[in-house]
């Protein structure tokens, strides 16, 4: 791959390379939870040979973990909690009315048409 992504740039998608990680990411862990089911069964014979590929892959699987928590943590600050942005209804009916109001008494008639 030799796109550089560099962030805020116009026309990136940034969730392309998170999605990205999710998929390999989901990957590697199937492969890994295959691996062990066999080392249950007694098969050793492809764990043995990718001793050194599973350590890596189980760190990167808990980086990979970590990492979300880092964007979700950073989805909630930048988007906020959903139940904290609930429209208050009888606000926005005061203010509308007040700004009505306001019309009528600019325009000086008894209602607005």
């Amino acid at each position: 791959m030799n796109k550089t992504f560099v962030p805020g740039q116009p026309g990136d998608d940034a969730g392309q390379y998170f999605d990205q990680a999710i998929t390999l990411y989901r990957s590697g862990s199937r492969e890994l939870t295959d691996i062990i089911e066999e080392i249950g069964l007694g098969k050793t014979e492809r764990a043995r040979k990718l001793k050194g590929v599973l350590s890596e892959l189980r760190k990167a699987s808990f980086t990979m973990m970590e990492e979300a928590r880092h964007v979700e943590d950073l989805r909630r600050k930048l988007v906020g909690d959903v139940h904290k942005q609930a429209f208050d209804l009888a606000a926005a009916r005061d203010e509308i009315g007040g700004r009505i109001a306001r019309l009528r008494a600019a325009r000086g008639a008894g209602g607005v048409s």
